[in-house]
């Protein structure tokens, strides 16, 4: 990564970071007092619910991960291209 890449992804990444915990730490008051009341079955609901609703949106982020990885990055193939091959005789 460049210094100039790096000067822009740092401050980006912390704002993410400062931003999600701070909308992680809003609850409502009342989704908080029901699921408290819901006791041991409704917890164990509750904690499936989260899982359940996490696996699709982990599987969008792989497969896009997955596709950038694919595609590759076109300047890297670019400089790529314009290296010398060895010629060996293949």
């Amino acid at each position: 990564m460049r210094l100039s890449q790096c000067k822009l992804a740092v401050p980006s990444l912390l704002l993410v970071v400062f931003i999600v915990a701070r909308t992680a730490a809003q609850g409502c008051a009342m989704c908080y007092q029901n699921a408290a009341a819901s006791g041991a079955v409704g917890r164990a609901a509750l904690r499936h619910g989260v899982l359940i609703l996490l696996v699709p949106a982990i599987g969008l982020f792989c497969g896009i991960l997955a596709l950038l990885y694919r595609r590759g990055h076109p300047a890297r193939r670019q400089t790529a291209s314009r290296l010398p091959h060895s010629t060996t005789g293949t």
